[in-house]
């Protein structure tokens, strides 16, 4: 992951052709383990004078393609803002995804696994989050209707890299203390330190999922952090959408809202409800980023934010190597105290 940060995921990726630079070698690393990409291009409905590209890879399950299945899908947003080299925001979590790619691509070699796993790259979540509108509308509703599968989980990645454990260092947007009491309790116990993920859900629809990820980053953050002087630990803000009854209660949520995860709540098809999570470390919220938005550069690579995206990593593959139901879901401690999970560590065992 350090070398992907460092070669392409540490330079901005805002323009045509730094986009296409950074689509190419997305398309590289997922070709480098035997997988192929395809490019989902669209027009963005603010802009229709705006094109933009997605990059898809997809691993099929023995069911692909049937109702049988149930497609994990596994997704960030690779574009940046203007001139910012958004290591953090996104490149760690294209990052993540491409590292889970590389190790679910190994274990497949070793161990059956039952469901598929759709990776998707974003582009133009800063332009109304056009990417994974189009991907919701274009690719996974159709999938659905020509096969009758359904979809097990979406996780979507967005700063996973940026671990800063003093006190108040970490702020959080307008009404979080309305909207989640008992989080806003937990944050000021830990003395407002930027030393958590937040992972937010909707109440009933996700909880299933959430706390597959809560299980997960439990059992991950017990075999890498033991011994780390501020143990990471996570934050779920769970929101009632039900309990929204008005265009003015959904706008006072809009900073929660306001990421890739959206896309997958709000769709033309009302019947369907898509479990999804939404994994941050809040991004501009926490340590310099608040204040520096050029910081987001090789700056970040450092050995504590890398163990921290280490982390993270660690338990989104937990997670889907439980809901794609790989056989390789009773035998992964068993890995990482053997070898060091990931892909990396598991191609050494090959």
């Amino acid at each position: 992951m350090k070398h992907d940060l460092s070669k392409f995921l540490s330079i901005p990726r805002f323009t045509i052709d730094e986009k296409k630079r950074a689509r190419e070698e997305i398309s590289k690393a997922f070709g480098g383990i035997g997988l192929s990409a395809m490019t989902h291009s669209f027009i963005s409905e603010e802009d229709s004078t705006s094109l933009g590209h997605n990059v898809i890879s997809i691993q099929a399950g023995p069911h692909y393609g049937t109702m049988n299945d149930e497609v994990v899908i596994v997704a960030a947003n690779y574009d940046t803002l203007d001139d910012l080299p958004g290591v953090d925001d996104n490149g760690s979590g294209v990052a993540a995804v491409l590292e889970t790619a590389r190790t679910m691509a190994t274990l497949d070699r070793l161990y059956p696994r039952r469901f598929t796993i759709i990776y998707a790259l974003f582009d133009m979540k800063h332009q109304g989050l056009a990417g994974s509108h189009a991907f919701v509308s274009d690719v996974v509703l159709p999938i659905l209707q020509n096969t009758n599968a359904t979809i097990g989980a979406v996780i979507i990645l967005d700063g996973l890299a940026h671990f800063d454990p003093f006190p108040t260092t970490q702020t959080m947007p307008p009404g979080f203390e309305k909207f989640f009491p008992g989080a806003a309790r937990e944050l000021s116990l830990h003395n407002h330190m930027g030393d958590f993920v937040q992972v937010t859900a909707r109440a009933g629809i996700d909880d299933p999922l959430l706390q597959n990820f809560v299980a997960a980053f439990t059992r991950a953050t017990s075999m890498i952090a033991p011994d780390w002087s501020f143990r990471p630990w996570l934050l779920p803000l769970k929101i009632a959408l039900h309990e929204v009854r008005s265009m003015e209660g959904l706008r006072a949520l809009h900073p929660f809202l306001y990421a890739d995860h959206s896309s997958f709540y709000f769709h033309n098809q009302r019947n369907l409800d898509v479990p999804t999570i939404y994994i941050t470390d809040t991004l501009s919220n926490r340590g310099v980023k608040q204040y520096c938005t050029y910081c987001d550069g090789l700056y970040m690579i450092n050995e504590q934010n890398l163990r921290f995206l280490s982390l993270m990593t660690d338990t989104v593959i937990r997670s889907v190597v439980q809901i794609s139901q790989s056989e390789a879901a009773g035998i992964v401690d068993e890995m990482f105290l053997t070898f060091g999970f990931g892909a990396q560590a598991l191609r050494k065992k090959l």
